[in-house]
This record gives C-alpha cells, structure tokens and sequence, in this order.
C-alpha cells in the first residue's frame, strides 16, 4: 500500500533516488497537468494499446535516478542470457545459479591474492561498509588468482577516489585490447589461457556486431582507465608475447559481452557467480530457461531485495549507467501494483477498483522514463513484482480486463494514496489548481486505526516525558497526590518515543524503562496510523533552522514562537501556515507536509506546548507564554512558590493534564496519509465493506468519469 509500508516497517532497497523534491506520492507526475489546468479534449476516446510494459527497476534518466553498479540474477527454472538484438544465446544457467551482470567501467582493484578465504572477507567487509564489492576468480601462472574490486563506476574520477581509500588499490577501466578474434569459443578460451598462463589477465568476450562474416569470439586484455595507461600495457603485453597481434577495441563501434567466474560479495557472503561484463552498443536479455516457466519461477533480482519478476529482465547502458528493465505483459504487471499497493484481505470491489486505477495510470504515462514507461517505486506505483502477489489480486486484474478510467473521452490521472483522513481534497487544495473530476468526498477510511492498540504518554519522576506502548505498561491500583495513576513497565528496554508509533529512523527512542520503573499516565492515545496520527514534538529553534528557506524575507526571528494555520480548503486542509504571523512561503499546500518535517497530510491541528489558557475570577482569561511570564503556584494555604522548570504539568477542572514548557515546542495531530486527491485505498475498502461494487467506488472518488473496456 502506499505510504502505508513506512508504518509497517517495510524494508526498502538502499538505492539512490532523486527526483521532484519535496513533491509526495505521484504528485511530481501530474503536477505540471495540474498547474496549467490540464486539458480534457470532447474527441472520441482513444485508449492507447500496450501490450507490454517496461518497468524501470535500476536507471538514471537525469530526473530520475534509481542505480545500481550490478545485478545478480537468477531463477528456479534456470536462466538464458541473450544478446538482444541478435537473438543470439550468451549463457544458459542452471536452476538457481547466480549470474552477475555490470556495464563495463572504471573500477579500484585491490592487489591479487591466492587466498579465497582472505579475499572473500575483505570483499565482505567492504561491502559491510556499503561499498559495492566484487570478486574475479581466475588462474594465472597456473595458479589461482583473487581479484577483489569496488565498482564498476561511471567515471573515473569516482574510481579513482575510491583506489584512493584502499591501501594498494589501483585504478582500471574500460579501455582494452584484443588479443585475436575466433570464430568458436574453444580457440578463443585457448587463447586467453595461455596469455594468462604468462601472468596476464585475459577474458573471451563475445561479440555483438561486425562486418558480414566477422568472427563472433575475442580475447580481450587489458583494461586501463586512459589511453597512457592502454598504451604501458601494450608495451608490456607486447613484451612477453611478442607472438600476439594486439588492437585497441572500439567500444563506440563494437560491443562486447566478456565471460568470467565471480563472487557475489554481501555483507556476510560471497557465492560463485557467472560473471557478464558488457561493453558498447549492447543490449542483454534475461529470460527463465524454461518456456511458460516466467509465471512460476520468475527472475530474481537480489538487488531488489531478492524479488522475482515475471517476464524478462533487459540489461543495458542508459545515460553512463546500468539500465534494468523488467519487460511483461501489462495485465501481469498490474497483478504485482494491486498486490504491492493494496493487502489480501482488501474487498475484491476494492481491489478491482485499484486494478482500474493502476491500469489507467500505466496508460496515461507513455514511455516517461525514455527507455521505460514506469519506474516500480512508488514515485508511480508500487511493483513489487511476483514475490507480492496473492490470488485476490490476479482476479480482480482479471475481472477488469481492459478496463480504464475516462472524463470527456480522455484517460484521466487517476491519483490515488493510502488514505483521506475522512474527507477527500479538492484539487486547488493540493496544487492549487481546478481538476473537475478531484473533488472533496466524504471518505470512509477509519478503518485504518482497526485494531491498533494504545499508547500511553508517561511521565517519569525524573520528568522524563513520552510514549509507550500499552502492552508494556501495567497499572498498579496507586494514585499519586495529583490523582493521577502510577503504572509499572512489564518489559526490559523498552523504548519510549515521542510520538505512538515505532519507528527507529523517524521516531527514534528518546529513553528506555526497564522491569519495574514507576510512572504516571498523563494521556491515552491509538498508536498511530494511516487515519489518525502524531508528530513531534519539535522544538520551536529547531524548527526555525527547517523552515528557513521558506521564511519570508526579513524574518530573521532566532526562533519561531507561533505557528498558525492561518487558512483551510474546502476539506480542512491547510493551505497556508503562519510562523511568527507571516506566511511561510511553500510551491504548493500539500508542500507543507515536507517543510514541516514530513507529516502524513495537510489535515492537521497544531498544538503550541509553551503556550496555555488561565482562567481567572469573572470569566476572564489570559494566554500567556510560559518562555516569557513567571509561573507562580498557589497552595491550599495560600502560600504561592515561583516555578522555573522547563516543563509543568497542569490540569483542567476534568482532570485532563496537559505539558507545558518553557521553550516553545510544536505537536501535530492530523487524520490521513497521502495528498489526499482522488481515490483513497483505505476509503475504497470502507465503501467495499458497505456494499458499493468496483465502479461506484471510482465514480464516487473521480467524479463524473466513465469506466470503459479500452
């Protein structure tokens, strides 16, 4: 589900991603359509055809980067790599053999070693400390020869940066020479051995284009990182084997597919791998060895957390970089997004209605990612390939074979998020333009919060303040002077949080209880979900440091002492926020969820802890700041006491306790996940479970559209 993956705990693969800052969910997609309103042609629909789809799993388009410097694949029904656009076979790998592919580049090789074990666990540190890690096995001089290397990488200033960081390390590329061409493997594999039985690194490659009758094998030595480099290693090749013809290769003109023994190196392991290194104007083709077998097999992935793919797998150089891409037909793509987006206990109605959505999106976006349609985060959506699937899915994809979403005969952008927080957004809430299909709608989707348990916000005698969860705290029946309950943690390094909900990164510990530790229970709220949620608290000068760009100019405040939403849509979101009484300066509204340091939506309160309300005789009141008027407590005696803590607790006449503190900190109490426009997934399951079927929740979420079998 999106967004929903987060509060799960969901794992996502280390990658580096950019693109759109600031901009959530598929806001970056449609966002342009949104701002120039859009255009919704009268012409008779004219749903696109796309019988396969190509979904970006690794690639840098410039906008959009998602990379990896290899993969390792492979499949329970064995692999065939193929050069793609000849159609001819490279290698066949047995069931679950390991075939690792990289475009060819600049790398830093450590020096050779004979021993495996000392080779291995040097790679394994390595890639322990997130370097991209790799080991060539190969026999020089008759003797076994390790050679463990970081890369490849695109340039050779980062290669270079990186032999910089490894005692001994050396800098190498893809600059080689051919040392004979062959018309079969065999002589080509005789070749390499005898140069590398004179201590020379050598690799049969095979090749992709040439002149009519050229061979297809060649032995290829070398591998420098500029022509100065190429040339010392021709003069030293040519040296101990005056016998060999060696010209340089022109990667521009001939591509190349080189064949050697690896290791795949993890953090805590290095398997035998078959090794393809290609170079040039290639394109490689990944397919499960066995015909039919792609539905039950599939291709893994390991580099995407060890997900398998149906279809075939493309290998290619995009923009300087490893491009990968999963090639499949749409309607088996969409039994991944359905199963990836939503769970299976979801209503079939609302998982149609999601089938609907996703197949009109892939639609809608054409080939966006200049050699991909779609990428499978996401930034569009989540496609997770077959390891997600589950029958539910593949039957409501099934069931709405072909069907799209249309308003005046045009496929709509059909958004859509985890969930609406009760009330869905206007479009002139989110990016402050009119959609006439993205309307406000009362949306169903407490059902988020089902189940969820308590948590309690404590106080320790110390006045340490936070969260815990209900289960690791017990009640104990004593009450202490204030009234307030004492309870005792039932656990041993229990982590108490800022705000309910668990989550190391964004909510991480701020102390722990053990075994017995007392406390009181000043507030009881649900663990935080996709409906209803909290932040914070965050501190009013740190708060000032993130909102700095976004400060008009002259605000020069060293801390923000009142923020304030200062005005709403039709849906109660916020549209514009206040720091200090000026405006904070955001592209968009829903880009007050990132300034203000992420929150789920825009359908928040604010609640001020260095601010409160005095009652006094008569009905009168003042709203003091605690930061900057004394406090002074009144006994039952009479007698009054100066309090200077940083934190006070004080209770209204129902016995409700509140904090307040000295420095102006901020809370944030919202409902919803998403940017709210268009369908809700919680809300479709809502609607399903209330009896509405797949098309009356869609034209309930995008109003006024037709649902149509393109």
């Amino acid at each position: 589900m999106r967004g929903i993956g987060r509060l799960l705990g969901e794992r996502r693969a280390v990658r580096t991603l950019k693109y759109a800052a600031g901009i959530g969910m598929k806001a970056a997609l449609i966002a342009g359509l949104l701002l120039t309103g859009g255009s919704y042609g009268t012409a008779e629909a004219a749903v696109p055809k796309l019988e396969q789809i190509r979904v970006a799993l690794f690639i840098d388009t410039g906008k959009y980067s998602d990379t990896a410097p290899a993969v390792t694949l492979s499949s329970g029904a064995g692999l065939a790599l193929s050069l793609r656009d000849s159609g001819g076979a490279v290698h066949t790998a047995a069931a679950k053999e390991l075939v690792r592919v990289y475009a060819d580049g600049y790398y830093a090789q450590l020096p050779d070693t004979a021993d495996a074990a000392q080779a291995k666990a040097q790679a394994q540190k390595l890639a322990a400390a997130g370097k991209d890690a790799g080991i060539v096995q190969r026999t020089k001089r008759g003797q076994p020869a390790y050679q463990v290397y970081l890369g490849p990488y695109p340039t050779k200033e980062a290669a270079s940066a990186a032999a910089a960081s490894q005692a001994g390390a050396v800098l190498t590329g893809p600059l080689r020479l051919s040392a004979g061409s062959y018309s079969g493997a065999a002589e080509a594999q005789a070749q390499a051995a005898a140069i590398a039985q004179a201590g020379f690194d050598a690799d049969v490659a095979q090749l992709t284009a040439g002149s009519a009758g050229a061979p297809a094998y060649a032995v290829l030595v070398g591998g420098a990182a500029d022509a100065a480099a190429l040339q010392a290693q021709r003069t030293q090749l040519a040296a101990a084997l005056p016998g060999v013809a060696l010209t340089p290769v022109d990667a521009a003109q001939q591509g190349y597919v080189l064949q050697r023994s690896e290791l795949a190196v993890t953090a805590d392991a290095a398997e035998a791998a078959r090794g393809f290194v290609f170079g040039g104007p290639v394109k490689l083709w990944a397919a499960p060895a066995v015909a039919d077998a792609s539905a039950s097999a599939g291709i893994v992935v390991r580099e995407r957390g060890g997900r398998a793919y149906r279809g075939g797998i493309e290998l290619t150089r995009h923009n300087g970089k490893l491009a990968v891409i999963n090639e499949l037909p749409l309607e088996d793509y969409l039994y991944s997004v359905v199963s990836s987006e939503l769970t299976k206990d979801w209503p079939l109605e609302a998982l149609k209605a999601q089938a609907v959505a996703a197949r009109t999106y892939a639609l809608k976006q054409g080939v966006k990612y200049q050699i991909a349609h779609v990428a499978d985060t996401t930034i569009d959506q989540a496609y997770k390939g077959l390891t997600a699937e589950f029958p539910a899915a593949l039957q409501a994809v099934q069931a709405t074979n072909g069907e799209v979403l249309l308003y005046k005969n045009a496929l709509i952008d059909p958004l859509f998020y985890s969930n609406a927080g009760g009330k869905t957004s206007e479009s002139t809430e989110v990016w402050g333009n009119k959609v006439d299909y993205l309307k406000s709608v009362t949306s169903p989707d407490e059902g988020a919060g089902a189940g969820k348990k308590p948590w309690y916000r404590i106080v320790l005698p110390n006045g340490n303040t936070g969260y815990i969860h209900s289960d690791y705290a017990r009640a104990t029946g004593q009450l202490n002077p204030a009234g307030l309950e004492f309870y005792v943690s039932t656990g041993t390094d229990v982590s108490v949080r800022s705000a309910p909900y668990a989550d190391n990164a964004a909510n991480p510990a701020l102390f722990k209880v053990n075994i017995g530790d007392r406390f009181v229970v000043i507030d009881q709220v649900t663990e935080s979900n996709a409906y209803a949620w909290v932040r914070g608290p965050i501190d009013a000068a740190k708060l000032r440091d993130k909102l700095a760009s976004a400060l008009p100019a002259g605000a020069n405040a060293a801390t923000i002492d009142r923020l304030e939403i200062s005005k709403r849509g039709p849906s109660g979101r916020a549209l514009e926020v206040t720091a200090n009484g000026q405006p904070l300066k955001a592209a968009y509204p829903d880009a007050l969820r990132t300034l203000l340091g992420g929150l789920p939506s825009t359908l928040f309160e604010i609640e001020e802890t260095g601010r409160y309300t005095i009652l006094g005789t008569g009905g009168a009141t003042r709203n003091p700041s605690a930061s900057s008027t004394s406090v002074y407590v009144a006994s039952g005696s009479g007698a009054t006491m100066e309090r200077n803590e940083p934190q006070l607790f004080v209770m209204d006449g129902d016995g409700n306790v509140r904090i307040v503190t000295k420095s102006q900190q901020y809370i944030f109490k919202g409902t919803g996940l998403g940017h709210g426009l268009g369908m809700s997934q919680w809300g479709a399951r809502g609607y399903a479970e209330l009896g509405y079927d797949y098309q009356k929740i869609l034209q309930t979420y995008y109003v006024g559209v037709s649902v149509v079998k393109g």
